[in-house]
């Protein structure tokens, strides 16, 4: 009889101890803090939605290009010549001038595609960083360059002041956030964390429902 108390003993305290942990576990990042934590990951994300992508960028240096020929322009998707600035022209006369003219401007703090992958992967997983990266920048003699179209940038932007924390599942922690649509607010996501030796990764992406 004192043995199947004992064990029963045993059984219970093993049970508290467990709960406890879970318990633990779960106070272990309290709302504040895990909200601060992720806020690296989310002005990563949000520096892909505005297509900067973590770059440090002179906007003061702006070049134009030149393609070797029009066939090899191929619509904006054939390999870039020379990059030239503003009063250079005549040293560019001979190859194909850019119709769109778009403007590149050096980064300084990257400079090769890989380099920009990889510092997205620090906060962001494989996965969102293919979805929002495609190696966007020129890479041309030994430096980076951002380029700028016609088109506009900037539309879509996350509203960091927005970001709440929602629940725990396993080890997922999850926030919400506003997405703005020239500064107004357009739809919700619900954001998927998880911490990867030591540091907060963004998983996932989800549209909440209207």
């Amino acid at each position: 009889m004192k043995r199947i108390f004992c064990i029963l003993m045993v059984t219970v305290m093993c049970l508290g101890a467990a709960c406890s942990a879970e318990q633990a576990e779960t106070a272990a990042v309290d709302e504040g803090v895990f909200l601060e934590e992720i806020a690296p990951n989310i002005l990563c994300l949000d520096s892909c939605e505005l297509e900067m992508f973590g770059a440090d960028v002179d906007f003061e240096e702006e070049y134009f290009c030149v393609y070797e020929s029009e066939q090899s322009y191929d619509n904006g998707w054939g390999p870039v010549a020379k990059l030239y600035q503003e009063g250079e022209e005549a040293t560019v006369s001979e190859y194909f001038p850019d119709p769109v003219m778009s403007s590149y401007y050096p980064v300084r703090n990257f400079q090769t595609n890989e380099e920009v992958r990889a510092h997205l992967e620090e906060f962001l997983s494989p996965e969102i960083t293919e979805e929002k990266f495609h190696d966007d920048f020129l890479e041309y003699d030994g430096k980076l360059y951002l380029v700028r179209g016609a088109r506009g940038y900037g539309a879509i932007t996350c509203d960091k002041e927005s970001v709440a924390f929602l629940e725990k599942q396993g080890d997922s922690y999850y926030a919400t956030m506003d997405y703005l649509y020239f500064g107004d607010y357009d739809y919700t996501v619900k954001l998927e964390f998880q911490k990867k030796d030591g540091k907060w990764m963004l998983m996932q992406i989800s549209k909440m429902p209207a």
